[in-house]
């Protein structure tokens, strides 16, 4: 209290021309409509400032909570896209309904390595959230990797950026099958091997994920074909490809889940 009143007296004339500016506002408000109108038009633009400031302080520390509820639209809106992007393999006779045993989780990379020759991403979502070993990680335009280790809270992804990882592709123009690796220099550069020189190749043409495996749906873009050349004494072509998205600059994530993946392991 002594404070207070220490600080009252030591600012005693700004506190005083405050309050006889408050009283002079106030008289004229009521007795002048001129200066009302201007007072009125003065409070309005240092009201809607002060709101403005506000909100923007309000939204700020709403991040967090906005980009989770978005990224949770988005896992719905990627598992609804992965079921409608699958390819037919079959001719149009031939084609039978089949089942989409894959779920979508989404989670946040907090750690991201790309300057090795096997690197590893971390995500913010571990066996409490429903992840476990081996499921694949894919972004918003591609494939990220595959879940190598679990704890609680986090999980460890084998990245795509890693030279031992191999992922089983397709060309989406032909029935070509191949394998995709990275060549181990530039995050978005890779290389298809595996893929026999009587297959029709186009440069250009787009590189999508195989379904051969029990980790990736059917139909995933990857990336295009950049250059290609046909090697006659091994009978495949060498084949170049450059990723829709970097890597190396992916922030948000979506974990899937095969629900099939025990019945596939129990045939094998």
């Amino acid at each position: 209290m002594q404070r207070i009143l220490n600080a009252l007296v030591r600012f005693r004339n700004p506190v005083l021309y405050f309050f006889l500016l408050g009283i002079s506002l106030l008289f004229l408000n009521g007795n002048s409509n001129f200066h009302k109108s201007q007072l009125e038009k003065y409070s309005l633009y240092f009201s809607e400032s002060i709101y403005n400031v506000s909100n923007k302080i309000e939204n700020y520390f709403n991040l967090k909570k906005i980009n989770q509820k978005l990224l949770k639209e988005n896992e719905v809106l990627k598992d609804l896209q992965l079921k409608s992007n699958r390819i037919p393999l079959y001719p149009n006779d031939l084609k039978i309904k089949r089942r989409f045993p894959f779920k979508v989780k989404a989670a946040n990379v907090i750690k991201n390595s790309f300057l090795n020759q096997r690197n590893y991403i971390i995500i913010d979502k571990g066996y409490a959230d429903g992840i476990s070993k081996e499921m694949a990680v894919i972004s918003d335009q591609g494939i990220i990797g595959i879940v190598k280790s679990v704890s609680k809270h986090y999980s460890s992804v084998i990245s795509i950026l890693n030279q031992d990882l191999k992922i089983n592709i397709r060309l989406k123009n032909s029935s070509a099958f191949g394998t995709l690796s990275w060549k181990g220099i530039n995050p978005n550069d890779f290389q298809v091997d595996d893929v026999v020189i009587n297959s029709l190749i186009l440069e250009g043409d787009t590189i999508v994920t195989g379904g051969m495996s029990s980790y990736f749906p059917l139909g995933i873009p990857l990336g295009k074909i950049s250059s290609f050349e046909s090697d006659n004494k091994s009978g495949y072509y060498k084949i170049e490809v450059m990723l829709f998205k970097d890597p190396s600059q992916v922030y948000y994530v979506y974990v899937i889940e095969n629900k099939d993946i025990e019945d596939i392991k129990k045939l094998k």
